[in-house]
């Protein structure tokens, strides 16, 4: 007979689904950091990276994978990446086993967390073991029209006891109708001491997965086309690919950029840092001229250390503002709109501070460290 860990009143299991570092790991990571004097966190996500930075903040239950379906706005199954959907049905059985384990060891959990709106066919198996609060944490934009987000849209009507959004532009991507708390994510800023740099050269920064979704191959395209009309201009890379998959390589479902693009004297590659200030020491801007048609957690980090951002959105946030806390454009892929707003920054590098001192002012605002705590807290304590 298994001995079963009669824990805390106030236990929170937190479902993270992505192996490798990502922001949706950093912002759950801060905020367990504050709360976890308060509450007793375990984690379920799949081995790798993120189980071994959650290890330090509670117990973690390492799985396989966790069944997912990405119903976002960006459009993550097309054409041949349909295929992928049977790497979904694969993973139900750890997802599955998974949640016989938790049911079974820890006996007094108050609520399950699941950190972002891909798990729901997670969330679905987990509705069949548990009768307890569930929150679900969505960080991408939703795609709300099609038959999945509509089947979607009623299925956490139906079993979720609380959805957060992490601003406006998640919150829009919903129905009207659909009742969502705003809690954005939050950043502790480690002081640092800015370096000099070599005013001759203009330092963009990428930091992220090597995704070719975020923009990155774009970036670089842009950059040499720069570098070749005799700008000087390098870019500081931290991050890693995303986790690579012999058949899904193959086959050409891969979504990481080329290895062979990255071989540039221009780019400078970090790996993956724990410490990111390492990063945003060296940097000017911080480029992320992604096709998901938001803005990432580095955007808003970089902003707390008063660094300027390019991006690329379709409409306006109230977390950026175009031509004050950095610039923006409309159309992801366009080498040459993405080329002029570098040349912007270049011709103009007194611009830098300008919006960086901004950028700073509008996240101070918005993402207030205490703020956002109390209302996550507010929050599990209403549904214990």
């Amino acid at each position: 007979m298994i001995a079963a860990f009669f824990l805390k009143k106030n236990s929170i299991l937190i479902v993270h689904p992505i192996k490798e570092f990502s922001g949706s790991l950093k912002s759950i990571e801060e905020y367990v950091k504050l709360l976890k004097n308060k509450y007793e966190f375990i984690f379920l996500t799949p081995k790798g990276l993120s189980s071994k930075r959650l290890s330090k903040f509670g117990r973690v239950i390492q799985v396989w994978g966790l069944s997912k379906f990405d119903n976002s706005q960006l459009g993550y199954y097309k054409n041949l990446r349909w295929l992928l959907i049977i790497r979904e049905v694969v993973f139900l059985f750890p997802t599955i086993l998974a949640a016989l384990y938790i049911k079974f060891k820890f006996k007094k959990l108050s609520i399950i967390h699941f950190n972002e709106i891909t798990l729901i066919p997670t969330i679905y198996i987990f509705k069949s073991f548990f009768q307890i609060p569930f929150v679900l944490h969505c960080r991408i934009l939703f795609k709300k029209d099609n038959y999945f987000g509509k089947k979607i849209i009623k299925f956490i009507n139906k079993n979720i006891n609380k959805v957060i959004v992490i601003d406006n532009d998640v919150k829009d991507s919903f129905p009207k109708s659909f009742k969502t708390e705003i809690v954005r994510n939050i950043f502790i800023k480690e002081n640092f001491i800015k370096l000099k740099k070599n005013s001759e050269y203009l330092n963009l920064g990428y930091l992220g997965s090597f995704l070719k979704y975020k923009g990155l191959e774009d970036l670089i395209k842009a950059i040499n086309n720069l570098n070749k009309k005799n700008y000087k201009i390098r870019l500081f890379l931290a991050g890693n690919f995303i986790r690579k998959n012999f058949i899904i390589e193959k086959l050409n479902l891969s979504n990481n950029v080329s290895e062979k693009i990255l071989i540039n004297k221009n780019i400078i590659l970090l790996g993956h840092l724990n410490n990111l200030k390492k990063f945003y020491q060296k940097i000017d801007i911080l480029c992320f001229p992604s096709y998901l048609n938001a803005l990432g957690r580095q955007v808003f980090e970089a902003g707390m250390y008063s660094i300027p951002s390019i991006v690329c959105i379709k409409k306006n946030s109230d977390s950026f503002i175009n031509y004050r806390t950095g610039l923006s454009f409309k159309n992801p892929g366009s080498l040459k709109i993405l080329e002029k707003k570098i040349i912007f920054f270049y011709n103009q590098r007194y611009k830098i501070k300008k919006m960086g001192k901004e950028a700073k002012k509008l996240m101070i605002k918005n993402y207030d460290i205490n703020k956002n705590k109390i209302k996550l807290d507010r929050i599990y304590q209403r549904l214990i």
